[in-house]
């Protein structure tokens, strides 16, 4: 094989190694955008006053436990995160009672 032939495989496969070991050092669960967690907290608590037993949506949460937890898995969310998801729910609720007032 020529050397200028080798040294490109070896170049190409040095770059494929290096972003396997990031895939597999990255955090299994990595921590949600701001724009995701207003998405699963705004429709969490939507579901949670406008839908009920009878829902299917609605059971589903409650079976998977997201009425009760942060995200749609286990993540250790800072502070910042937790306060402005809790501003996401109020703001789901605000929402919810308008359309019903």
């Amino acid at each position: 094989m020529p050397a200028p032939e080798k040294q490109k495989i070896d170049s190409a496969l040095t770059r494929q190694a290096r972003r396997f070991r990031a895939q597999l050092t990255r955090p299994a669960f990595p921590i949600p955008s701001l724009f995701r967690l207003m998405a699963f907290r705004m429709g969490r608590t939507s579901i949670g006053l406008e839908l009920t037993e009878r829902d299917r949506d609605y059971r589903y949460y409650r079976e998977k436990g997201w009425f009760d937890s942060d995200y749609y898995y286990p993540v250790r969310l800072g502070l910042w995160r937790k306060l402005v998801g809790g501003l996401f729910d109020n703001m789901a609720r605000l929402s919810s009672q308008d359309r019903h007032s």
